[in-house]
């Protein structure tokens, strides 16, 4: 069995890498011819080009894998059926389920592999993408990328940040909401304002703006029970020093973020009240859109037994892309099931997995009986 194993595995993984690099390289070439005139218009350094299409290979890879994973399955077994090669295998006695082992064991080394690769490398890729394409190739000064909604920040002294609304190019921020804890993470003083401007400071060195607010009040709180509130309509305090450059740093989206960084964003949310429905569908989505590398597999043997006729062939691979495109449809109607606090998010993230894993295993157990 582990020569079987061993041919299997090996096979399997060639064809996935040989489809991978296909699907890589065709993506590549689309949005070359896509950016072409937008790109060569701006005169931009060779280099800068090369690398804006090198950092977009870790998002194209993630998202077509699935696709590679049915597809190599699906090849493999029709190679094998027209060589006779499964034949030979069930002759020895070996079933198609003891036969598919291999499969899944490749299966499950690839959603371990993307999932560290798109938790780690991804974002990071995309960051630098995105910054290369408006800095380097469109010449965008870095504060023309200055215009953000929904932010959250911590500064260094365990305070955070809701902004609303931040206009880097005006200096000025919207629907602000500040809440400082004390050691034990309990809210001591929450501070809201309709509306920052930031002016510069003729006392100070110049370097840092001075944040005034409008129209807000300051409640403080002692056990989380108030004990003090005032309003004011003009309001500067002496110990707040974020400066617009610090909010720009700190707009990440979720789909940007590590696991660890969006764990980090809801539990800011939570902590100052705010809204996590989205947050918490996009970090389970973070967990279990890897999964369909394995769940993939389940549908190759299935499949496989539709393209014993050469004419069945293309039906099959039709059906398999099918698969893939109904699968995303499914993982879009998830999520927007769970945006909408129709589903936990645990189950809209896991909505599609746990759909096509039920039809899979069916069609699978069909096969081999």
């Amino acid at each position: 069995m582990k020569i079987i194993d061993k041919y299997l595995f090996k096979s399997f993984a060639r064809l996935y890498l040989i489809i991978l690099g296909s699907f890589v390289s065709i993506f590549l070439v689309i949005e070359f011819f896509e950016k072409w005139s937008r790109f060569f218009s701006e005169e931009p350094a060779f280099w800068n080009v090369v690398s804006y299409f090198i950092l977009r290979i870790p998002y194209i890879v993630v998202l077509s894998s699935p696709v590679a994973i049915l597809l190599a399955g699906l090849f493999l077994m029709q190679y094998m059926g027209k060589h006779n090669e499964t034949v030979a295998i069930r002759s020895a006695g070996i079933s198609i389920k003891r036969m598919s082992v291999p499969l899944f064991a490749f299966g499950f080394l690839v959603t371990i592999l993307l999932f560290v690769f798109g938790d780690t490398v991804m974002p990071w890729a995309e960051d630098t993408r995105v910054y290369i394409e408006r800095v380097k190739i469109k010449k965008q000064k870095k504060s023309d990328i200055r215009v953000r909604s929904n932010i959250q920040y911590k500064d260094d002294k365990n305070r955070l940040y809701y902004i609303g609304f931040l206009d880097g190019y005006k200096n000025k921020i919207k629907n602000i909401d500040i809440s400082i804890f004390n050691n034990d993470n309990h809210i001591i003083t929450k501070i809201q304002a309709e509306h920052g401007i930031w002016e510069a400071d003729s006392t100070g060195s110049g370097k840092e703006m001075k944040l005034t607010f409008y129209n807000g009040y300051i409640r403080e709180f002692d056990d989380n029970q108030l004990i003090f509130y005032t309003n004011f309509e003009e309001q500067y305090f002496d110990d707040i020093h974020v400066q617009p450059q610090d909010l720009v740093k700190s707009t990440k989206k979720p789909d940007e973020m590590t696991v660890f960084e969006l764990h980090e964003y809801i539990e800011r949310l939570r902590r100052i009240g705010e809204k996590h429905q989205k947050e918490l569908v996009e970090l389970n989505l973070k967990l279990a859109y890897p999964f369909v590398n394995v769940i993939m597999i389940l549908f190759c043997i299935p499949l496989a037994t539709l393209s014993k006729r050469g004419k069945s062939r293309g039906i099959s691979f039709v059906i398999a892309i099918a698969i893939c495109f109904l699968y995303i449809s499914m993982v879009r109607f998830g999520q927007s099931l769970g945006y909408n606090e129709l589903l936990s998010p645990v189950m809209a993230a896991w909505f599609a997995n746990i759909i096509f894993g039920t039809i899979g295993l069916i069609g699978l157990f069909k096969t081999a009986t």
